[in-house]
């Protein structure tokens, strides 16, 4: 694994912002200086349609207008447009991860149920690949152009896909084993099925539906003891934000104890920042398999800064994360850490985002959605004018 030493020749870190346990300070390079680098394994939907990713509060709305909440009447005209643009195939409207983990923190089943209902007839269950999944392929890109191909190449995948296993960067799908050798039968009983092998295709199409109705739906209120005496916890995935979110509110302390940061090298100490805590794993994994280290990788501070800057979700990230951390009153949550990934992992490769309004105006401010072309709104009702 990468350590703060190990990053030190790398990244030219100062001895002052590692005492203060910040692994930090990258050669200076503006961002609008770097280029791109496209990971080739992730493969790309072609376009038309266009990509539109919404944000949780977006889809909220868009339920009340469905199920005709009073506070749903002014998102109608947004809800026709969604429908009308997937009906026309100009839009396909993705969910990720963090809205299914969303979702499921939402402790009312009507309001889970009108959430999957409007997300169903809007997405039909078309998802995005996690952030995790992306900056793997992110990172496998980087290093097969600096070094040299892996002996254990990333197998290739599609960024949109459908159903909630994929949108975890899971397989998916039902397999028949036997339950005496765990042998797959699932081909033999296909063409075996007594009423034939499109009639069990159709079984288990119905199946995976209802798979992805009931992780939106979650338990009932009846269900749900019993679900937790399983090992149901729906607040798992929100726990783990809660640590990442300790991690950035802990950085706020080490800023408000040098202000000066905040209006100098902020985004240099952010970024070291996002090479140890989000990607030091895989990128440790990608350099093992290669048989090099950090240094012979990246031998050069001023083109390390480059060459990471070159994955596109992580100067989302870091772009996004510098942002908020240049306000010392911004206060971190959870749905922060949440909301950061989703965009990370859309923002990039959708067309059109819709997320909140403090996000949208970062995404704009700081030029990264201009230099993605991403449109970045934060309004349901100005989609209509983009699809």
């Amino acid at each position: 694994m990468l350590t703060n030493d190990a990053l030190d020749g790398a990244l030219e870190v100062d001895p002052t912002i590692r005492a203060g346990g910040v692994c930090a300070e990258m050669s200076v390079m503006t961002r609008a200086a770097a280029t791109y680098a496209w990971p080739e394994t992730l493969r790309l939907p072609a376009r038309p349609p266009k990509l539109v990713y919404l944000d949780l509060n977006h889809w909220v709305s868009l339920a009340k207008a469905h199920t005709g909440h009073r506070e749903g009447e002014q998102f109608k005209d947004a809800l026709a447009a969604c429908i009308d643009a997937v009906d026309r195939g100009v839009a396909v409207f993705p969910v990720s991860d963090s809205i299914y983990i969303e979702v499921s923190k939402i402790g009312q089943y009507r309001q889970r149920r009108d959430l999957r209902d409007v997300i169903e007839r809007v997405s039909g269950y078309r998802v995005v690949t996690s952030r995790v999944v992306v900056a793997e392929h992110e990172v496998e890109g980087l290093l097969d152009r600096l070094v040299g191909p892996s002996p254990d190449p990333i197998n290739a995948m599609d960024y949109l896909d459908w159903g909630v296993a994929r949108a975890f960067g899971k397989v998916g799908g039902f397999r028949i084993k036997s339950k005496d050798t765990d042998e797959d039968m699932t081909d033999e009983d296909r063409s075996r099925h007594p009423e034939g092998p499109e009639a069990f295709d159709r079984k288990l199409a119905r199946a995976e539906l209802e798979l992805n109705r009931k992780t939106l739906d979650g338990p009932t209120a009846e269900e749900e003891p019993q679900m937790r005496s399983t090992g149901w916890d729906p607040m798992a995935a929100f726990e783990v934000a809660l640590r990442r979110t300790t991690q950035e509110m802990e950085q706020v302390e080490r800023f408000n104890a040098d202000p000066s940061w905040r209006r100098g090298r902020i985004r240099d100490v952010i970024a070291a920042r996002e090479v140890i805590i989000e990607i030091n794993d895989m990128l440790w994994r990608g350099l093992s398999a290669r048989g090099t280290e950090l240094e012979a990788a990246f031998p050069e501070p001023e083109e390390t800064l480059r060459a990471f800057d070159s994955m596109p979700s992580f100067d989302v990230s870091v772009s996004l994360k510098t942002a908020f951390h240049r306000d010392p009153s911004h206060r971190w949550k959870p749905n922060d850490i949440q909301d950061i990934d989703a965009l990370s992992s859309t923002v990039p490769y959708c067309d059109i985002v819709v997320t909140d309004k403090e996000a949208a105006s970062h995404l704009v401010r700081t030029g990264v959605a201009d230099r993605l072309q991403t449109t970045a709104l934060s309004s349901i009702s100005d989609l209509a004018r983009h699809v």
